[in-house]
């Protein structure tokens, strides 16, 4: 490779990852508007090599609250919908997966809305408290 063909790469290198550093900083400023819901339930899916068993199926996704007003009624239903049917989602999965017995898929799905419902709270009544202040 000739030395003018390195520092080329070297420049374009450089440059790549000067846009990927300002990329990265312009995202963070910006909260992300998403509620984890995570579908998880405890079942032996393997063991360790020295014979521990690994127990727990976790399934996590990200459901994004930025296109509804979270200050009304509706809004805030509609993303209790949308948790809803993603823990739905997921739990199905994970049961179709890896059945296990005593496992419910109700239950599953019951514990990831519940969860996922404690986030989704706070991010409703920040978004209310928001409002009233202006």
């Amino acid at each position: 490779m000739s030395r003018k063909t390195l520092t080329s790469g070297t420049a374009s290198l450089a440059l790549l990852a000067a846009g990927l550093a300002f990329t990265g900083a312009v995202g963070a400023a910006e909260p992300l508007e998403v509620v984890v819901v995570e579908a998880a339930r405890e079942a032996t899916v393997g063991q360790t090599s020295t014979g521990v068993p690994i127990k727990e199926i976790t399934i996590r996704s990200k459901v994004s609250y930025a296109d509804l007003d979270l200050t009304s009624a509706t809004g805030a239903l509609n993303l209790e919908n949308r948790i809803r049917e993603t823990a739905t989602s997921s739990c199905k999965e994970i049961k179709v997966d890896y059945p296990a017995a005593g496992s419910t898929e109700a239950n599953c799905i019951k514990n990831a809305v519940d969860g996922a419902m404690v986030e989704a709270r706070k991010a409703i009544e920040a978004k209310r408290s928001a409002a009233a202040k202006k």
